[in-house]
């Protein structure tokens, strides 16, 4: 599942800034710490730029101030809901410095076993080549461990970086959240199925079953009837409503209402992996909820209180 973390930079002499960042399902297993830095860095950077953040010299630390390799997987080493501090200073694996220096060639894969993220080829690969975990890290508190070590614990990064991995076996490139023991209940129901086949059922048009079911929800009706559906007041006995135009959202006092009153969102909201935007903005993409808020209306217009009739 995705994660949310909160970055802070704090340095004397430049603007300080504190991030809550979504972290996608995807980046939790495929992307690395440097990659969430860079989140960071990017959304600083426009905004100071003249302190401008290099995203490969600094690192991140947590709230016991214990250090975090850039280079390592974001769901190995980063937790939901918690706050990290950006750091001057790079901070990485050795054994990813000296690959970086030696650039792997075309035919190197990755390891995706637990703890191991070693490079290697299929040449090279036989069934003791990787000494691994079996199951996920474990991090609570200021523990850390394996699921499947869990006599060994440790209290600093490069202490769980180094418990030694409990399986022998070949390097893989399948991520281990996606492997799933077999079933012996689905072998059996495929067993089943196999000796006794069932006839194909009949499969029906869209428009075939909604003449035979008019008051069944579907989606047309669904967006008719929500076209057909009044619109509600916000208007308050102080004599102010809320706008309920997208990008909007200020209370204001209807008396003043005008055709310039309110600056709005014609489109709708995008989240795509990490990126927010606008559909009627799009070249406006942005990384940080909070800049998301803050990009500014690309239409002009009356508050909508729900009352007064809108142009369309």
């Amino acid at each position: 599942m995705s994660i949310k973390v909160y970055l802070h930079y704090e340095t004397d002499g430049s603007p300080e800034k504190t991030s809550k960042l979504t972290i996608p399902k995807k980046w939790v297993t495929e992307k690395y710490v440097s990659d969430v830095i860079e989140l960071f860095t990017d959304s600083y950077n426009k905004s100071n730029p003249d302190h401008i953040i290099l995203k490969d010299e600094v690192h991140l630390t947590n709230n016991s101030n214990e250090k975090i390799y850039s280079n390592a997987i974001v769901g190995e080493v980063l937790q939901d809901r918690y706050d990290y501090f950006i750091k001057p200073g790079r901070y990485i694996k050795d054994v990813c410095v000296v690959e970086s220096e030696s650039v792997p060639s075309t035919h190197q894969l990755r390891c995706r076993n637990y703890g191991c993220n070693q490079y290697y080829t299929e040449e090279e690969n036989t069934a003791t080549s990787c000494k691994h975990h079996v199951a996920p890290p474990i991090f609570h508190d200021r523990i850390k461990g394996w699921s499947c070590c869990k006599d060994k614990k440790a209290y600093d990064w490069e202490e769980f970086q180094a418990i030694e991995g409990c399986t022998l076996g070949p390097h893989s490139t399948v991520d281990p959240k996606l492997v799933f023991a077999a079933s012996p209940t689905v072998a059996a129901a495929n067993e089943a199925e196999a000796n006794n086949p069932t006839p194909a059922p009949v499969l029906k048009s869209i428009d075939s079953y909604n003449q035979e079911n008019p008051d069944a929800a579907s989606a047309a009706g669904a967006a008719a009837k929500a076209l057909q559906a009044p619109r509600k007041s916000s208007r308050r006995d102080d004599g102010t409503a809320k706008c309920q135009n997208k990008g909007c959202q200020k209370v204001f006092p209807v008396s003043e209402n005008s055709p310039t009153a309110c600056v709005y969102h014609v489109g709708q909201p995008v989240f795509h992996d990490a990126v927010k935007f606008w559909s009627c903005c799009a070249q406006k993409k942005c990384y940080d909820f909070d800049e998301f808020l803050a990009v500014p209306g690309c239409a002009t217009g009356y508050h909508d209180d729900g009352v007064i009739e809108l142009k369309p």
